[in-house]
């Protein structure tokens, strides 16, 4: 069930139908609407749960209250025995109807009680009120535009630009923070005017279409430092992780599973074998130096899956533009290409697979949850003059060929890499901890993105959109570690990792299921000791421990390899030198107006160095014109 959309303060029976045209791709399988002279709504369906009763919209007893939802319930068993023996009468077997029945119940009580995926809007045509949530941890996205006394909502922004009175425009305060992190950070969207309604909150809207907005569940960070033992935790990560695997194979249809080298996935796929012993498995690669198909095949033989490979070649690079028009919003990486083909091809036999994501943001499985630790320890025991006056001058003297080796990344760090490191070293104590972190994984730094930009958009290059930690994390009292991991459920997670699964598998109408994103299992991982996660040496301990006793041992003690995209081996293709060529020319560059023309020229020719940090930036002032050149321009158009 995968699209939903609607308006408020209106009515246009053509506009809910060309909405539901536009979302066609989440949900092929049938179209369901709900309309009246102030509200209307609509769905299309993917069929996986009851897929001869679950159509919508669906209504309680009395027909007073309807709803719509994109995504799946998956405790929507044990909800509809709560719900049958309060008295709820139900009329399908969909985990749609749990919704509107639990409404009832609980009011606007109820995300606390759902486990799953999820954004659903309930209304009620006694009140006029509209009642609408969005998981907890952003896998499925709500966006909606409220202004001049309407409201419009959809799965997608493409459906929402249907409406005539919604100008296509670009958002140019978006244009700074999707430099510095390749993303625009919610509730903003590349589109002006248009929102994205912000994960595990809530939305309100009256009859007189005044909106409120309210955060029903945050990652509780653990303030005290009361630990059990290492080994209850593990304990109950192994009951979690099982359950959390159970509830995302509830499905009437069969689901497979992503399988990478990594062991995210491979747990969740020897997970799942306990429910589907003829499990199918898809892993990807690029054919060069740093594909991982060669391991996720000897994963795949060890536990006896029935499985397929993708590779991606430069000649895929075509497909660029229409990635880009199904994400909506510009990802600055061209690693989205590599999710699109993954899910084309899973998508001709399934509906539904499971992967990985969530993992390594709950057990510190990326570089910077060392990193900083590491730096943050050096600050409190390093005085400032040694540190200025001695290391840092020998970090500057340090060969570019050593640094190579404590990062992990598939091209040369280069020049550009090591200065940026070596700011972010030479002023870490003067900035708080959201600050580093941004500043750590940022493609492009403050001065960088003064330097590029031309004279006219300058003054929209500011610090603004780098929101400082919350200072009731800062002064919890909780671990270094919790605090950095939880920044990535307000940004990272949802921005970055989530919108490119959703929106790729949806465009080929296929569903993806993350289990390791139940709230149950982030919540113990946040109770536990920082020691059980990463230390200077080690990433997502506790969670190769579980590996070492489910799998392998060829798989379990296999490191982590990054998921990139080695633009080093692409980048000279003709098909990559041609979307460069259309979208960074001098003509181009002067037509938008945001960037320096020579400047933009000079990083073009420094790609000659394969330089990793400068393959980035190319690639995504790439996708950005391109993201303007479908949207705006509308010279690309898709069916």
């Amino acid at each position: 069930m995968c699209a939903i959309f609607g308006f408020a303060g209106f009515s246009d029976a053509d506009l809910l139908r060309r909405m539901a045209n536009t979302l066609h791709h989440r949900g092929p399988d049938g179209q369901g609407f709900f309309e009246s002279d102030k509200f209307s709504m609509g769905n299309c369906r993917l069929s996986i749960i009851d897929l001869a009763g679950g159509d919508q919209p669906i209504y309680n007893e009395d027909g007073t209250l309807a709803v719509v939802q994109n995504g799946e319930i998956y405790n929507y068993v044990e909800l509809r025995e709560q719900l049958e023996a309060k008295g709820h009468r139900f009329k399908t077997h969909s985990d749609t109807e749990v919704l509107v029945h639990g409404f009832e119940e609980w009011g606007k009580d109820l995300p606390k009680r759902l486990n799953g995926m999820y954004a659903f809007a309930v209304h009620d045509t006694k009140t006029g009120e509209t009642f609408i949530a969005r998981d907890r941890c952003g896998q499925k996205p709500f966006y909606y535009y409220h202004q001049n006394g309407k409201f419009v909502f959809a799965s997608e922004a493409k459906a929402i630009l249907e409406c005539p009175f919604v100008e296509r425009a670009p958002n140019l305060n978006a244009i700074d923070p999707y430099l510095g992190l390749r993303d625009v950070p919610e509730p903003e969207t590349m589109f002006a005017g248009i929102h994205i309604l912000p994960v595990a909150h809530s939305l309100t809207i009256n009859r007189n279409n005044e909106v409120r907005i309210e955060r029903y569940w945050s990652v509780p960070l653990k303030t005290d430092r009361n630990y059990k033992s290492d080994g209850e935790y593990f304990e109950e990560l192994e009951a979690a992780f099982h359950q959390a695997v159970k509830l995302t194979m509830r499905s009437d249809v069969p689901v497979s599973s992503y399988l990478s080298a990594g062991v995210d996935s491979s747990l969740i796929t020897v997970a799942a074998q306990e429910f589907n012993s003829n499990l199918n498995t898809f892993s990807i690669g690029f054919n060069s130096a740093i594909d991982e198909t060669k391991d996720a095949a000897e994963t795949a033989k060890l536990l006896g899956t029935n499985h397929h490979e993708i590779h991606i070649t430069p000649d895929d690079f075509e497909l660029l533009p229409r990635v880009i028009w199904q994400m909506d919003r510009p990802v600055g990486d061209a690693l989205i290409i590599a999710f699109d083909r993954l899910a084309a091809n899973c998508s001709k036999d399934f509906k539904v697979v499971l992967g990985g994501e969530g993992a390594d943001e709950m057990f510190a499985g990326y570089q910077f949850h060392k990193i900083i630790p590491l730096v943050e320890k050096y600050s409190r025991m390093v005085p400032n003059f040694i540190h200025s006056g001695v290391m840092m001058p020998g970090f500057k003297a340090t060969p570019m060929g050593i640094l190579n080796k404590f990062f992990q990344f598939p091209a040369d760090l280069g020049r550009g890499g090591k200065k940026r490191i070596g700011e972010f070293l030479a002023d870490y104590r003067n900035r708080d901890l959201r600050q580093n972190y941004t500043m750590l994984r940022t493609l492009w730094s403050l001065d960088e993105r003064h330097s590029i930009y031309s004279d006219e958009f300058k003054s929209r290059a500011t610090r603004d959109w780098i929101v400082p930690e919350d200072p009731n994390d800062r002064e919890s009292g909780a671990p270094f570690l919790d605090r950095l991991l939880k920044l990535q459920y307000d940004e990272w997670l949802q921005d970055w990792a989530l919108i490119r699964q959703d929106k790729n598998t949806m465009a080929h109408s296929l569903e993806i299921r993350l289990p390791f994103l139940d709230h149950n299992v982030i919540e113990l991982a946040f109770q536990m000791p920082a020691h059980l996660k990463a230390t200077t040496k080690r990433d997502k301990i506790i969670e190769r421990q579980l590996a070492a006793k489910m799998l392998p041992p060829e798989v379990s003690n296999r490191p982590k390899n990054p998921f990139f995209l080695p633009m080093d081996y692409f980048y000279q293709n003709p098909k990559i030198r041609e979307l460069i060529d259309l979208t960074l020319n001098e003509d181009a560059v002067k037509k938008r107006g945001y960037f320096d023309p020579k400047r933009v020229r000079a990083l073009v020719d420094g790609m000659e160095r394969g330089e990793f940090i400068g393959l980035k930036q190319v690639m995504s002032l790439v996708i950005l014109e391109l993201w303007h050149l479908i949207f705006i321009d509308r010279e690309f158009r898709f069916p």
